[in-house]
């Protein structure tokens, strides 16, 4: 509930702060006194940027001020405590905007930001101006109607996510799809070339070993053939120079002790002759150890031949970079694997999300036809009470799915609220075809029809600031009291704000506030006035006639005094 609203240097207002209570409030004054400003400030309060925003004062900001009285609804109280405001049981919402048109936000004095007041602007205020008639003409506005009525908006809030959360993932699942198949010719040709070096296990320096040996081996016949030479010539000959070694030490032998030279060129012939005896070993060793089979020597060429094209097909310089070719496939190859796997994992979520979606959606229309009777005669007594006796009402809920519709079609057929369109059908006179609101209704039938239906939902709803902005337009004689009593009707369940022409209604408000424009040659200015007793009479008697004669007056007595 509003308790007070404080306003300074807005528009025509210099200053001023109003204290509010419970019931209905209403606003009057003459054409252009400014009746809006109050409502307006209120709706700026809540983070509308409507154009036509002007300081009083042109040098100083201006600054608004709503205090609300905080109700138990959960799902406002989840909100606040969110925005960090729990258990308080006021509510300060206020906006200043300064010099250069840039807006601060505050609540409870923390300040906060246009899309936080944006947010609980639905949850604090139920708002019609008369252009906003036009919204019931909407089936969209027709079908939350219906579902406030039905209290269906945890269930349609509950499909709208899941609804949401399906479209982006068939559009992941669309984009993930045309990644794999754009990859497919790529992801063959990877798998070929890891294959192809899985099966050549490969070992590092491998080539060189090979190429080594093939070379040894190649030359085997000339190496064994000079090998057995120089053994021939070093050990085995007749007279080999190992013979000769021999000779010359034991002639050397003799005399090495009378002289350490002689002695030192003894032991360098032994050394000699010890170094043949080895070089012939190492030579007879290495002619042994030379494998000269032709078909070791094949398989060596041709794996050589198998490393070089594999060398030259990559576009590589070496067994090394080939093992780095591979170890890069491998991770390539994981993740078009990860992308397959991630595809059928999307596949499964989206199915299941279907199924659930189908039963949310069933849920919703089974719940909507079975109250949509119940409100259609509800709305056809209240619309009754408001002088159109022979009103009737129907709700056609049209149902957009199809059992057999696949996901695709389904998300394609339904939207957020769900799987239904629902239409409200009227006809004000016996005899005549139901038919849509927009074609057979007139402003003031509208403007009834309006208030029928924020009765019906006003026992329904929490409670909020319900605003009428002229919502009276196009009203008058008796069915003027029948909206004023209506009006009534609604504020003894929900705060109502009304700006209104009607003295009927100004007439049964608990509250009602006069809005005064004075003007002279460089400015205007506007002032409200709280009207009790005489006061309140000749507004009311304004509103009836114009001016504030005898017979108006008696008659804005009368009014009171019902």
């Amino acid at each position: 509930m509003l308790t007070e609203i404080y306003i300074k240097n807005y528009l025509m207002l210099s200053e001023i702060r109003l204290a509010l209570g419970k019931g209905l409030t209403v606003l009057s004054g003459e054409t252009g006194a400014g009746k809006s400003i109050l409502v307006g400030s209120i709706s700026l309060i809540f983070g509308d940027n409507s154009p036509g925003v002007e300081a009083f004062d042109k040098t100083l900001p201006i600054y608004l001020e709503a205090t609300f009285q905080v109700n138990s609804d959960p799902t406002l109280q989840d909100f606040l405590a969110e925005s960090g405001i729990e258990g308080e049981t006021e509510l300060i919402i206020a906006r200043e905007i300064n010099t250069q048109g840039k807006s601060g936000y505050f609540l409870n004095g923390r300040k906060t930001t246009a899309a936080v007041v944006k947010e609980l602007k639905p949850l604090m205020l139920d708002f019609h101006h008369q252009r906003d008639q036009q919204r019931l003409l909407s089936s969209v506005y027709q079908l939350e109607l219906l579902d406030s009525y039905a209290n269906a908006e945890p269930l349609r809030e509950e499909f709208g996510q899941l609804y949401h959360k399906t479209k982006q993932n068939l559009k992941q699942l669309d984009t993930l799809a045309g990644e794999a198949a754009n990859q497919k010719q790529i992801q063959d040709l990877y798998r070929f070339q890891y294959e192809e070096l899985d099966g050549a296990k490969l070992s590092d320096g491998e080539d060189l070993a090979l190429q080594q040996e093939y070379d040894l081996l190649s030359h085997a016949k000339e190496i064994n053939e000079i090998s057995t030479g120089i053994t021939n010539n070093l050990f085995e000959c007749e007279n080999s120079i190992y013979d000769q070694l021999g000779i010359s030490h034991a002639q050397l032998k003799r005399y090495e002790s009378l002289n350490p030279r002689l002695q030192e060129a003894s032991l360098k012939l032994i050394l000699a002759m010890d170094g043949i005896r080895d070089t012939v070993d190492l030579l007879n060793s290495a002619s042994e150890s030379i494998n000269a089979d032709p078909d070791r020597l094949d398989f060596i060429q041709n794996r050589l031949d198998q490393i070089n094209n594999l060398v030259y097909k990559h576009k590589v310089r070496s067994i090394a970079e080939l093992k780095e070719l591979f170890a890069q496939r491998a991770k390539q190859i994981a993740r078009f694997a990860n992308l397959e796997e991630e595809i059928e994992k999307l596949k499964q979520q989206l199915q299941q999300d279907f199924v659930q979606l189908k039963r949310i959606a069933d849920e919703l229309t089974k719940l909507r036809v079975s109250v949509a009777g119940l409100l259609c005669a509800e709305l056809q007594e209240s619309i009754h009470d408001l002088n159109i006796p022979e009103g009737i009402f129907e709700i056609r809920i049209d149902k957009k799915s199809k059992a057999e519709f696949n996901m695709p079609q389904f998300i394609a057929s339904v939207s957020e609220t769900g799987q239904d369109a629902a239409e409200f059908l009227f006809s004000a006179n016996p005899g005549f075809e139901l038919k849509p609101l927009a074609a057979v209704v007139s402003g003031g039938e509208l403007s009834r029809i309006l208030l029928a239906i924020k009765k019906v939902l006003a026992s329904r709803i929490p409670e909020k600031l319900i605003i009428l902005d002229e919502i009276d337009s196009g009203i008058g004689g008796k069915t003027a009291g029948l909206v004023a009593k209506f009006i009534s009707c609604i504020a003894e369940r929900q705060q109502v704000l009304c700006i209104t022409h009607l003295a009927q209604i100004a007439a049964v408000a608990v509250c009602h506030i006069a809005i005064v424009k004075n003007s002279d040659r460089k400015h205007s200015e506007v002032s409200m006035h709280l009207l009790e007793g005489e006061a309140r009479q000749q507004e009311i008697a304004r509103m009836l006639s114009g001016f504030q004669s005898v017979s108006a007056l008696e008659h804005a007595k009368e009014l009171l005094s019902i």
